[in-house]
């Protein structure tokens, strides 16, 4: 199959879908890119915004034990309950978080580690104003139908979201993880998972103008299905290619 004729025919379909104004806008990003391109990294725009207790805990280990706090991003980004961010004050890392819910505009988190935290004495133990970094964020699924991915034009529209919320990481690893269901030889799903995930790439690239260079595919064929093999709804849910942000590349 060729990848590049498949995704550029997409292009062309799903650039029906949207608004002038929103066709133009990949352009523009990239334009504003080039002109403007920043020198160094700066930290991330998501940050904490909140930071509750339930009521009655407010002694200093209450807030590792039973803290909740509000990130101002959601699902509108991709972010969904399960996603692993590292927290960070100032180039340090505070904690490590999961989220547990996510909203359109907002998600709450829960504290899995915490390495440092600044005032021993407060019950706060991630504080307000802290920048969050992807370690393992599971951000979209494309599924494919005999061959081909299915990317309809509400797919198209929430991919459009996920890759803004990339470009706001762009020293982290995207991986494109591809997957089969059980159907054929073991090796020559291996190969086709290889070839889905790097048609994603190539899709991604053109489409929403991600860098090559951070994205990188991986064929795991049949290997890890998330659902049986006995029913065609099952065969369906494996044959994907999951977006992945991570904080490095694995050995």
């Amino acid at each position: 199959m060729n990848f590049r004729s498949l995704f550029g025919a997409l292009l062309a379909l799903f650039l029906c879908y949207l608004p002038s104004s929103a066709q133009e806008e990949p352009q523009e990003e990239l334009q504003e890119q080039a002109t403007a391109a920043p020198l160094e990294w700066e930290p991330s725009k998501y940050r904490i915004t909140k930071a509750h207790l339930l009521p009655m805990q407010r002694g200093p280990q209450a807030g590792v034990s039973q803290g909740r706090f509000i990130i101002n991003f959601g699902s509108r980004e991709g972010v969904q309950p399960g996603g692993i961010f590292r927290v960070m004050n100032r180039g340090k890392l505070m904690g490590l978080v999961s989220i547990s819910r996510a909203w359109r505009d907002s998600a709450e988190a829960r504290i899995v580690r915490l390495v440092h935290k600044n005032n021993p004495e407060s019950p706060v133990s991630l504080e307000p104003g802290y920048y969050l970094e992807p370690k393992l964020v599971l951000l979209e699924t494309i599924q494919f139908e005999k061959g081909e991915p299915v990317i309809t034009p509400e797919m198209y529209e929430r991919l459009h979201y996920v890759a803004r919320f990339i470009r706001s990481y762009p020293q982290f690893p995207l991986m494109l993880e591809g997957h089969t269901d059980n159907t054929g030889k073991r090796v020559e799903n291996k190969k086709l998972a290889q070839e889905r995930a790097e048609g994603v790439r190539l899709f991604l690239n053109e489409v929403y103008r991600l860098p090559m260079k951070q994205m990188h595919p991986v064929g795991y064929g049949q290997e890890r299905p998330v659902a049986i093999n006995a029913t065609e709804k099952g065969r369906y849910r494996n044959r994907r290619v999951d977006i992945v942000l991570i904080d490095a590349l694995p050995r």
